[in-house]
């Protein structure tokens, strides 16, 4: 039993046996099969019959009788959406021995099926009815658009449809960034890297916090832009090169994070952080003292701080067990007086604290109270009209000594001086004589029972003028001791 073939190819015809064997889109009878063929391309279809029993002959069952042949007619293609050039043959004569070809030149895109029937036998003598396929044939043709030869536009082997870089050879399609531009044409493929972290930024209230570090791009380091958020302190510098700076000037403890990030514009940010620190410091006091009285003192103590906006507070401890004195607030230079109440040597000291708890303080150097003595007493006027004495005359010099405590002080030894002033003896009040005996010495006594020191001035022969007479004029007399905080003086006159 034979069956009939179809095939597409080059116009050429070729032998049926490799018709067959070659092409893929070979029809046996009964079954349809596609053609694919492109629009405005020549397709050259074979038709042959071919034996299926092995015979040898290859489609010669069919009588050898000359002008023998199989005829098979076309059928119309349903449905049909191909146009060709010339048309399809109405029916197609395999002749004896032979095969039959025609071309097909589709116009327009589209599918059809196309059927050829079986119409006749001419000269079939000798040809059994089993010897061919009465059933016909069938196939689809689908034309299609012509293949397009995609362009390679740059040279790099990749077509231009599936080149990351067109315009730019790039053979290996490299692409760090996985964007729809290659490395070679892309200016940013790559995203920015942390490239020298910035170390912490440390020191003391008052100074400058400063640190510094950077970042890299393999596209290059100009195309970051560096930033850190809103508010964060101090001054932040990108420099442009993917470097940057910070400071920030402490009037005060300061603690913090900062962060710092690099964009370029695509990728996903890079970011690094850095602590900054800058501690308290204690104020620093230099206190003094100045003695304002014989039990009274005025402290004055100046104090620095660097932290320029810290507040403070100061305690002033007078050293005599009273109650320390508070200032609050306190700037400098803190200050304050004391009376004390006992004689005796006495540290005053300061003690500064600022907001954050630091603490400085000083002492003052130690202030020793002095005794007060009183004003020259009667009969010499200490003030108002100046006394005059006769030549000849004692002269009692009279003082009362107190201590802090306004108690008298008796254990004392205060000397008496006498200075001539001028020879002038006009005015002043005559004073009685005192015919007391004289003082022997310098020295002043203790009175238990008047409470008072006193000296008798002999004005025949002054201990004061180294046992000599005293002549007519003005003279100046004065008590002094150590323990004195300021020595008593008066002037007199002494005539004839």
């Amino acid at each position: 039993m034979g069956a009939l073939g179809l095939a597409s190819g080059i116009a050429a015809a070729a032998s049926a046996d490799d018709v067959v064997a070659t092409n893929p889109n070979f029809i046996t009878s009964g079954g349809v099969k596609t053609l694919t063929v492109e629009k405005g391309a020549t397709a050259s279809v074979v038709m042959d019959y071919k034996n299926t029993n092995g015979d040898i002959k290859n489609g010669c069952n069919i009588s050898q009788t000359p002008g023998s042949k199989l005829v098979l007619s076309a059928a119309a293609s349903t449905p049909s959406t191909v146009t060709f050039q010339g048309g399809l043959p109405a029916s197609l004569e395999f002749p004896n021995c032979g095969d039959k070809s025609f071309s097909l030149t589709p116009t327009a895109v589209g599918e059809t099926t196309i059927s050829f029937a079986f119409s006749s036998v001419v000269g079939t003598a000798g040809a059994g009815a089993g010897d061919f396929d009465v059933s016909g044939m069938t196939f689809k043709l689908i034309v299609v658009e012509p293949e397009q030869e995609d362009p390679d536009g740059d040279g790099d082997g990749v077509p231009d449809g599936d080149d990351n870089c067109p315009a730019v050879s790039n053979p290996g399609q490299e692409n760090a960034d996985g964007d729809a531009l290659g490395d070679a044409c892309d200016p940013n493929s790559f995203a920015p890297v942390v490239d020298v972290q910035a170390g912490d930024a440390t020191g003391d209230e008052g100074s400058t916090l400063a640190t510094t570090g950077s970042f890299a791009d393999a596209d290059g380091n100009a195309s970051l832009t560096l930033s850190v958020p809103s508010g964060t302190p101090g001054t932040f510098t990108d420099n442009g090169d993917g470097s940057f700076a910070w400071s920030l000037d402490t009037d005060d403890d300061t603690s913090g994070t900062v962060v710092v990030t690099a964009d370029d514009g695509e990728h996903a940010t890079a970011s690094q952080s850095f602590d900054y620190l800058a501690s308290n410091v204690a104020p620093t006091v230099d206190a003094s003292t100045v003695a304002t009285g014989a039990c009274a003192v005025a402290l004055s103590a100046s104090f620095a701080d660097p932290g320029t906006a810290d507040t403070h507070v100061a305690s002033i401890d007078w050293g005599d067990g009273s109650a320390a004195e508070g200032v609050d607030p306190a700037t400098t230079p803190v200050t304050g007086s004391h009376t004390y109440a006992t004689n005796g040597t006495f540290t005053a000291s300061v003690t500064v604290t600022d907001d954050d708890g630091g603490v400085g303080s000083d002492s003052a150097a130690g202030f020793a109270t002095k005794n007060t003595p009183s004003a020259i007493l009667q009969p010499i006027n200490a003030s108002g009209t100046q006394s005059t004495f006769k030549i000849g005359s004692t002269i009692p010099v009279k003082i009362r000594v107190t201590g802090c405590d306004g108690a008298p002080v008796s254990n004392l030894s205060p000397t008496v001086s006498l200075a001539k002033l001028g020879n002038d003896t006009s005015g002043g009040v005559l004073e009685e004589a005192v015919t007391a005996p004289a003082t022997n010495g310098l020295a002043m006594r203790w009175s238990a029972s008047d409470l008072q020191y006193i000296y008798n001035l002999s004005t025949k022969a002054a201990q004061t003028n180294q046992g000599a007479a005293l002549a007519a004029g003005e003279y100046r007399v004065r008590v002094s001791d150590p323990s004195f905080f300021t020595n008593p003086s008066a002037d007199f006159l002494l005539k004839k």
